[in-house]
Parts: C-alpha cells; structure tokens; sequence
C-alpha cells in the first residue's frame, strides 16, 4: 500500500509515539522509511553577515547541531527495535510545515508514479496562542498535503 512513509520529528519527547508508528508501518508495509528534521533557526551567510556573527563560528554550531540530531534519530530508530529496515535520515533548515510538504513531494516524485507516501508526525495540541491564531504545523501539513497524513496525538500519562 505505502512505498514510503516520511516521519516529520522535532526529536521531542512528544515525537516519540509518531517515529515510533512511523518505524512499525514501515516494517508492515515493507516501505523505505524517511525521518526527517526540520530546524528552522539555521542562517545563510548574508543573514549571519547582517547580524555582525561569525559566519565560521556559526557554520560549525550548525553542523554540530545537524551531526548531533542525525545521530540522535538514529539512536532512536534502532531503540524502537525493528530489523531490515530501509531508512534514511534528512535534516533541512526552513519553515517546518512547507519543508515537510516539499520533502513528501520530492519522495513521491522519485517514485515516478508508483507508489504513495505517507507522512507520519505527532502533534503537540494547541500550546500557545500563536498555535490557535495560526494553526500548528500538523494542522497545515493535513490542510495543504496532496497525500495521506497520519497525526499521532502526544498523550500524557
């Protein structure tokens, strides 16, 4: 049914229950598994020059950010337990939502056709007021996704 599940993650512990469906489906399915981060704090070199920042001191903070999410998603993944699974690890900088978006549609587009991604993500509810007037990032990723979403609810126990 799904070729490929793409697993949007802030590495959150409310991320948790969504990598952990998105890892299990996967493996039903027998489907590549994306997990994606998306940090939208990163700088291009003109941002960083405008600041008056060290462009070198921040490209190597940056870097040390994207080795250590990589890693940690890795570590994640492997904790979940699942063998002969195909995985791949991307992080991106950008606006969360549209990244999430065009990484689905990039997936979909190397399938040429053949197959349908999924994109798993967890959502946070409504935390703030910024949430409520502009809607969270699950909520846009459902409203503008031209594939199926799965939204997994972070439940408190």
């Amino acid at each position: 049914m799904f070729h490929s599940i793409l697993c949007a993650t802030d590495l959150s512990p409310r991320s948790e229950e969504a990598l952990r469906a998105a890892v299990q489906l996967a493996a039903h399915f027998g489907a590549e598994l994306t997990v994606l981060n998306v940090h939208e704090e990163f700088m291009d070199k003109q941002e960083m020059v405008m600041l008056r920042v060290s462009v070198d001191h921040m490209q190597e903070h940056f870097r040390d950010i994207a080795l250590k999410a990589r890693e940690e998603m890795r570590e994640r993944v492997s904790a979940i337990g699942v063998e002969d699974l195909k995985v791949h690890y991307l992080l991106h900088e950008g606006k969360p939502a549209e990244t999430i978006l065009a990484t689905a549609a990039e997936i979909a587009a190397g399938q040429q056709g053949q197959g349908v991604v999924l994109t798993v993500m967890g959502s946070n509810g409504r935390d703030s007021l910024m949430d409520m007037l502009l809607g969270s990032v699950a909520e846009h990723v459902v409203r503008n996704a031209t594939m199926p979403v799965l939204v997994i609810p972070h439940v408190t126990r």
